[in-house]
């Protein structure tokens, strides 16, 4: 009989479905979230919404929470400290098991993703959300240096953080000659520094043949993104499309790309640009929940400091293009043997057998 799995979110994001279809093939399924659903298509897993109070950001979950928690083998939680009733399950009396699934430690925006950074208090109570937990199921082994002694690695799981792409003949036999971003058009991403090195390297290029700027999202900046592009007469090359969701589309824009870069954020998009042969593009302190140590630079991806060094990076790109197009078979061998949805979700299989035994 299969183990009665319950996974808790905030949001069901969409990008997590292939996981959820991999993990219910071995486990009894159940995802419940609170906030949203973004997936439309029929699931073979079983959904359900909880009902909670937010009181000043922090989430509490309503009647029946528990006593839904205990008709479950396993729970496994995202351990975000403003979803109190989900931090407090590893406390409570009962017989279910529980994981928590996370980057390892406290990062966002304005916090970065620093393994060697100082403990605070509030990681020391998050620390005891993970202690209390009878495994553990990080993005990455990276956070284990934050942690040290104070957390039992042998009961830590690794399941990278990825998203699927679609099959590799689709992006076979294509002419890489174009550059892409992909992603919400935010201000902290710095979009800007990339098209203003862009713009350098094109003119010390001095090519009609230049490599083409492909920006792939929707956000805050799109407007301003978009006068740029018209007041410098640069509809020729730098091409805003908007935000495009279908995966065979966004598969045709890898195939013709050489690099996919990002200044100032590397998320899921590395795994994304690695799964298409693609190397991913980005500074060495770039936001990232993690995802950007999947980058070895000069291997598989390159990482840099400044818009100079991304200047010459652009250049060398349209020079040498081969040389990106050999990272770009690194980043995908990288991604095949590392951080395909099926690793990821083995990551978790190997959680579950863990507490069962």
């Amino acid at each position: 009989m299969k183990e009665k799995v319950l996974l808790l979110q905030g949001t069901l994001s969409l990008y997590n479905v292939p996981l959820y279809k991999v993990l219910a093939e071995g486990v009894d399924l159940t995802v419940a979230y609170t906030v949203k659903n973004e997936c439309e298509e029929k699931v073979f897993f079983k959904v359900k919404q909880l009902k909670y109070s937010n009181v000043y950001g922090l989430f509490f979950m309503k009647s029946g929470f528990w006593k839904f928690c205990s008709e479950f083998d396993v729970v496994i939680f995202m351990p975000d400290l403003h979803y109190i009733s989900y931090c407090l399950l590893p406390f409570v009396h009962r017989r279910y098991k529980v994981i928590p699934w996370t980057i390892g430690l406290r990062a966002s925006y304005t916090r970065p993703y620093d393994v060697k950074r100082k403990q605070y208090f509030i990681d020391k109570i998050y620390g005891k959300v993970l202690n209390q937990s009878d495994a553990i199921i990080f993005y990455m082994k990276a956070p284990l240096k934050f942690w040290g002694k104070s957390i039992d690695k042998n009961k830590v799981f690794i399941a990278h953080n990825t998203v699927e792409v679609l099959k590799n003949e689709i992006i076979e036999c294509k002419v890489r000659n174009r550059i892409l971003f992909i992603g919400t058009l935010y201000k902290a991403k710095n979009i800007y520094e990339l098209i203003d090195a862009y713009i350098q390297a094109k003119t010390i290029c001095n090519s009609e043949n230049f490599l083409c700027l492909d920006i792939i999202g929707k956000g805050e900046e799109y407007e301003n993104i978009k006068a740029i592009i018209e007041e410098g007469k640069l509809t020729d090359f730098i091409f805003l499309h908007g935000p495009v969701y279908e995966e065979k589309k966004i598969a045709e824009f890898f195939s013709t790309s050489l690099l996919c870069i990002s200044p100032d954020q590397a998320g899921l998009s590395v795994l994304k640009s690695m799964g298409y042969g693609v190397p991913y593009v980005t500074k060495h302190d770039a936001i990232t929940g993690g995802e950007r140590l999947n980058i070895i630079n000069n291997t598989n991806g390159l990482l840099y400091n400044n818009q100079e060094e991304l200047v010459a990076i652009i250049v060398k790109a349209f020079n040498e293009p081969e040389k990106f197009i050999d990272l770009g078979n690194a980043a995908q061998i990288y991604y095949n043997s590392n951080t395909t949805i099926n690793h990821m979700a083995q990551g978790f299989l190997d959680a579950i057998e863990f507490v069962m035994k």
